[in-house]
């Protein structure tokens, strides 16, 4: 029966996922970082990070992980090694330790390395992620998956998002999985798999990056086996501050296409390149993700690819959130008589490492 096959390829789709992206289970830190509160309160944990304005920690005697509201933390202090981004899109790595006014405040964040030391105003903190020096304790990344049966035209349906994301002082980079699959004994089956991956470095000047890029789909309504996307370029950092991450980059690509139609079925292009990436956040439990790309054709002229994905996260409990998620590809001329568009959403339970 087509729902069985199925059901046991996305099982083991998902079991051989799953290590790949968790890797090597990460050894804890030791709860020695100090915080103290406005309000007197101390409190001796495990730094985790910063991001949008509340500082998350783990305590010994506290399942999970708890959210601080970073303007009530009167100072802190931590040998370990982190990575420290400013408003600039500046990085700084090393130990963190911070100095207040008689307001009881932080004033200055201090990241400390060796022989260099660097001194950030609290309010062009823009996040604290932790770093090793082993390399896989540098991963971080989430997996959501829904699934669904009818047994009345034994119609199956599941989706699967996956994301991986590793930080350095100087580098960053993010690989996203999308996949989803539609079928039944009365219609077609309905196929779209999508992984893109970019690597980031970011320069001496301030907010600007150099960017490499890959994206690699498959979809069955524009009847493409594959597309292959490589290239790169660069790119500049207009925002990033306790609510918002805006990233605008440019560059070129080459396309290598293989469709499922008749006549010759690969086309190779090369293209131009203009992207956005937007992080939205609200409140402490969600997340907004936009990414949005066009490649203008450059060997096909008049020819416009689009390539969008929206992704909103709202945490449940612990790591534990549900996604929804949207996607759209578009391509205005397409070098074969296929569907010009693809298009869809999903809902899934996920968790976050």
């Amino acid at each position: 029966m087509l729902h069985h096959v199925v059901i046991r390829r996305f099982c083991l789709f998902l079991s051989a996922l799953v290590p790949i992206l968790c890797g090597p289970p990460a050894q804890a830190r030791p709860s020695t970082d100090v915080i103290r509160f406005k309000n007197g309160d101390k409190w001796t944990c495990e730094i985790k990070k910063l991001d949008h304005g509340y500082l998350y920690v783990g305590l010994d005697y506290v399942d999970g992980t708890v959210s601080v509201d970073w303007g009530k933390i009167e100072s802190l202090e931590s040998s370990q090694l982190f990575v420290v981004t400013d408003s600039d899109g500046v990085v700084h790595e090393g130990t963190i330790s911070s100095s207040a006014t008689g307001k009881d405040q932080i004033t200055s964040l201090t990241v400390e390395r060796g022989e260099v030391r660097s001194a950030i105003s609290a309010s062009r903190v823009s996040s604290i992620q932790q770093t090793e020096q082993r390399f896989w304790n540098d991963f971080h990344g989430g997996v959501s998956a829904g699934f669904n049966f009818t047994k009345s035209n034994s119609q199956t349906q599941y989706n699967l998002n996956a994301n991986l994301n590793y930080v350095k002082r100087y580098w960053l980079a993010s690989s996203q999985l999308q996949s989803s699959f539609s079928g039944s004994v009365s219609a077609p089956s309905d196929l779209h798999n999508d992984l893109n991956t970019y690597a980031m470095r970011t320069l001496n000047a301030r907010n600007y990056v150099v960017i490499a890029l890959s994206d690699f789909l498959k979809s069955d309504e524009q009847q493409l086996s594959l597309r292959a996307i490589l290239g790169g370029g660069g790119g500049k950092i207009l925002k990033n501050t306790e609510t918002s991450r805006i990233l605008l980059v440019g560059g070129a690509v080459w396309t290598h296409e293989v469709y499922e139609t008749s006549g010759t079925p690969t086309f190779n292009s090369a293209d131009a390149m203009a992207g956005a990436i937007l992080e939205y956040f609200r409140f402490k439990t969600t997340n907004l993700n936009l990414t949005a790309f066009a490649y203008p054709g450059l060997s096909d002229i008049g020819r416009i690819r689009v390539d969008t994905k929206a992704a909103i996260k709202y945490e449940l409990i612990k790591n534990l959130y549900l996604n929804f998620s949207v996607y759209l590809n578009y391509d205005s001329s397409p070098p074969r008589p296929t569907n010009k568009s693809d298009y869809g959403s999903s809902a899934s339970l996920g968790w976050s490492f």
